[in-house]
């Protein structure tokens, strides 16, 4: 058909907004488009600073759901793939849902490898030793979320970040958020940066390998039937027990992810599914020493809130820099060490004119963050460069151990008797300070 000429432009003025509606050119779909919240269960408003569009800073953005929390994927796609989360700014406040969620509770542990028994002896307390053993447990406890979601939170005192700070993880992002005890501040660890975090208290992202996965079997652990698995990298190996939880769903590779991460191995890693999660782990680092995790109780539940999930949480300050002030590096309180021994010893004063009238005073010239065992208990982090003084220990021999969090790095037993200066590494810092000990 022959259109009249005066209605050309007409025409092509209609052709040219249909090809430049959002529905139809990929390019702007996603320009101003709000995705709901996997935990909102009403349709939330845009999550942006503004209220409107997308997150300018290219921040975090929720995936559709339903009011379940479920995730709506479309007939025959998949989720989209995840996207890391930005270290450089404030992240748009996550709207929560108000239905309870299903999904499984862990409590476990840090276990070290080859920790030194306490030395033999009339005057060694082994109810005093066994009780610090207890109160400087390296526990944790992990909520995993059936619809994609991790709360791991810092139950010990003897960990390298206060107790009650917490890692949280959500499905579709990369990357962890590290919550203030109190929920007061944040802090996003990028990918590649959890190693550095947990094991040198400071965030570094490193390069990470693909890692090489092995079959290693089938077992049990806590009832649940497990596939063993062997991840190898440069920086060693990691066995996982990776249980069949269904109610884990998306939240059991959450935690896989986590933890093939202090490995050194990208969290994309195949060995990480749903609908499994991780009971034991142990890494055997490639120059020697290991540490290991393992669940000791698992609960499932169905009445987890949403709230506790939100990235970031309702609240909390955006912290561009810095980590959670930490203790003063003792671990013990005077008392509990005191409980180490029964009497004092008669031995020696010590010739050492640095050394303290009582105690001891534990000297780091290395370049990294390393733990003081006593007896095999942890009872000092000390940063590199530093020194802490530490006070009740009574007049005796004493077996001293300096080691990483992670086990990379242990260095031979001292029998030392105290009181004494202890240094590991370069020459000792000219003045111990005040006491630590005692809170």
């Amino acid at each position: 058909m022959d259109w009249p000429r005066s209605l050309a432009p007409s025409l092509a003025a209609l052709l040219l907004a249909a090809c430049s509606d959002p529905v139809v050119n990929g390019a702007d779909a996603g320009a101003d488009a709000s995705i709901a919240s996997p935990l909102a269960i009403e349709p939330p408003e845009p999550l942006t600073d503004a209220g409107a569009g997308a997150p300018p800073d290219g921040g975090i953005i929720g995936i559709p759901a339903d009011s379940q929390g479920r995730l709506l994927i479309p007939d025959g796609g998949a989720p989209p793939p995840p996207e890391p989360l930005r270290a450089d700014a404030a992240l748009p406040s996550e709207p929560p849902g108000s239905k309870e969620m299903a999904g499984v509770a862990l409590d476990a542990v840090f276990r070290w490898r080859d920790v030194p028994p306490a030395p033999k002896g009339p005057e060694v307390s082994s109810d005093g030793i066994k009780e610090a053993v207890k109160l400087t447990a390296l526990t944790v406890r992990v909520d995993l979320v059936d619809m994609g979601r991790m709360r791991l939170e810092l139950t010990g005192r003897a960990l390298p970040l206060p107790a009650h700070c917490e890692l949280r993880a959500r499905s579709d992002r990369w990357g962890h958020l590290l919550l203030w005890p109190n929920g007061t501040d944040y802090r996003v660890i990028p990918t590649g940066a959890l190693r550095t975090l947990l094991g040198e208290r400071r965030v570094d992202v490193t390069p990470l390998a693909p890692g090489q996965i092995k079959a290693a079997g089938d077992g049990k652990r806590l009832g649940v039937a497990v596939r063993k698995v062997d991840i190898t990298a440069p920086l060693g190996t990691l066995r996982m027990e990776l249980g069949k939880v269904a109610e884990a769903g998306e939240g059991g590779p959450l935690l896989c992810r986590s933890l093939v991460e202090i490995l050194g191995v990208d969290p994309k890693s195949q060995a990480c599914v749903s609908g499994e999660a991780p009971l034991f782990a142990t890494w055997t680092w490639q120059e020697g020493g290991g540490l290991s995790w393992e669940a000791t109780a698992m609960n499932r539940r169905t009445d987890f809130v949403p709230g506790d999930f939100v990235v970031p949480p309702v609240g909390a300050q955006y912290a561009p820099s810095g980590l959670p002030i930490a203790p003063g590096g003792i671990v013990l309180t005077r008392e509990e060490l005191a409980a180490f021994r029964t009497a004092p010893v008669n031995i020696p004063a010590p010739t050492d004119p640095s050394a303290p009238g009582e105690g001891f005073v534990a000297v780091n010239q290395t370049d990294t963050l390393l733990y003081l065992l006593v007896d095999g208990v942890p009872v000092a982090l000390v940063p590199p460069l530093a020194e802490k003084y530490v006070i009740g220990t009574v007049r005796g021999r004493y077996l001293m151990e300096w080691r990483t969090f992670l086990g990379e790095k242990i260095y031979p037993p001292s029998l030392l008797e105290l009181p004494a200066r202890f240094t590991i590494g370069g020459p000792a810092a000219a003045d111990a300070g005040a006491p630590d000990a005692g809170r």
